[in-house]
């Protein structure tokens, strides 16, 4: 009888599962924003001005963004962090043959307390040039690698409040208008800017809008967060590239070091 071995899986297989996970979950919350943004969530009024007596289109959001955009961005960075995590834990396995509950890949504020938290923990143990590159080469820690940090602490936030996406429209499509005059407006592309759509369309008539058309939607971070003002999606398309880097760096260090 042969004794049975257990499956070893290739090493930092771990962490790129996680790290698809956070690509789909990035997908889903494109489609469901896409989703959104087909919906009656805006109104386009027409406003008079008090002082010239012209009329021009005012740009509203009338509909909250749905609160599942927040869970899904939310598993995003979720898996994002963890497979950070899995990387140093894997490291310390394949060295010193044992998962640590406590083993968690290092954020702090400083160089310096970067450094001392990994030299007195067991990534070093397991493999100075890991410790070595966390330190002198990804640099966690503000004013080192700031969107990595700002990875970390929207993982955080997220485990005690909804990161609630803002959304923003830039651009409508499709815009028809008339007035009582005759004039018309067809299929115009209008530009809005703080909640004004710029148009060429002013009448000292009434116009009625006809087809509000459609919204070419942003969704950015909300104000206070870390990223703040960024949009989302390709935030997180950038913070998954920069994740894969960081544990391609890891993985290559590790291995030119057996």
């Amino acid at each position: 009888m042969f004794a049975s071995t257990p499956f070893m899986p290739e090493i930092f297989h771990g962490p790129r599962l996680k790290i698809e996970r956070a690509k789909q979950h990035v997908s889903d919350l494109h489609s469901r924003l896409w989703a959104f943004a087909q919906t009656d969530f805006y109104s386009l009024i027409v406003e008079r001005n008090p002082e010239t007596g012209e009329q021009g289109l005012e740009f509203a959001v009338t509909k909250p963004v749905p609160e599942e955009l927040a869970l899904v961005m939310g598993d995003a960075i979720h898996n994002l962090k963890s497979a950070l995590d899995f990387t140093v834990n894997e490291v310390v396995f394949r060295r010193l043959k044992l998962y640590d509950s406590h083993t968690r890949f290092p954020f702090r504020e400083t160089a310096q307390k970067l450094e001392s938290a990994v030299n007195g923990g067991l990534i070093t143990q397991a493999s100075k040039a890991v410790s070595n590159h966390i330190v002198n080469v990804i640099k966690p820690y503000k004013g080192g690698n700031d969107p990595l940090c700002a990875l970390h602490d929207l993982n955080i936030l997220d485990k005690h409040r909804l990161l609630l996406p803002v959304i923003q429209a830039t651009t409508l499509l499709d815009v028809c208008a008339e007035d009582d005059r005759g004039n018309k407006m067809v299929d115009a592309c209008l530009v809005i800017t703080r909640n004004r759509a710029h148009t060429s369309f002013i009448s000292d008539g009434n116009i009625k809008v006809t087809n509000k058309g459609k919204v070419i939607p942003l969704i950015f971070f909300e104000r206070g967060l870390p990223l703040e003002g960024q949009s989302i999606i390709p935030a997180l398309h950038q913070l998954t590239a920069l994740v894969s880097g960081v544990i391609e760096g890891i993985e290559t260090v590790f291995l030119a070091e057996d």
